[in-house]
């Protein structure tokens, strides 16, 4: 049985600009079981709404977009993601015209994670959401201009980029192994 939280005082150390609408960092100082004070960092972002990641696919190929990650300093591929606005599905399809100019059907939410869950307050949904037919692909065409590319990935493809450590995205691997797993495990 798990012990009630061990939280004891928390402060606001950041609201963006928008009043926390997308970014909060909070310092939350916990008591360990030990009796000592712990000091720990959690981020909400979305005003903690459920995030979203979109897992597109066209058959067996999955979408992929790559843009600038500031934080590690380079360029990523990964999975179409986005903060939640209003349910899972509707922010997956909207995410999905935004970063590659897609409409897609059949969305389904697969999953949700933790992506990380000792900074991250906000859950994430994985969505997979089928593509048809051979649209061209419009990276950020209503978007914000994050995104510099965005391609179909074959499974062997995205096999060999993981084992080079090219695709290494945590949302992205996390919601492929999620997905993978419970397409495996339901049947």
């Amino acid at each position: 049985m798990d012990a009630e939280a061990p939280r004891a005082r928390t402060h606001k150390a950041y609201t963006d600009a928008d009043g926390g609408r997308w970014c909060e960092v909070y310092i939350d100082i916990y008591r360990l079981p030990s009796g000592g004070e712990t000091v720990r960092h959690r981020v909400r972002v979305g005003g903690g709404r459920t995030g979203v990641v979109v897992l597109a696919r066209r058959g067996d190929d999955i979408l992929l977009v790559r843009q600038w990650r500031p934080t590690i300093s380079r360029w990523a591929w990964e999975l179409p993601r986005g903060f939640g606005e209003t349910d899972p599905v509707s922010d997956a399809l909207r995410e999905l015209v935004e970063e590659a100019g897609l409409v897609g059907s059949a969305a389904a939410v697969v999953a949700y994670l933790d992506v990380d869950s000792g900074t991250l307050e906000s859950e994430v949904a994985i969505v997979e959401v089928s593509v048809q037919g051979d649209a061209p692909l419009c990276p950020s065409p209503g978007g914000d201009g994050e995104i510099a590319a965005a391609r179909w990935w074959s499974p062997h493809e995205m096999a060999q980029a993981i084992r080079a450590g090219e695709l290494r995205d945590g949302f992205t691997l996390a919601a492929l192994g999620a997905s993978s797993a419970a397409r495996g495990w339901a049947g």
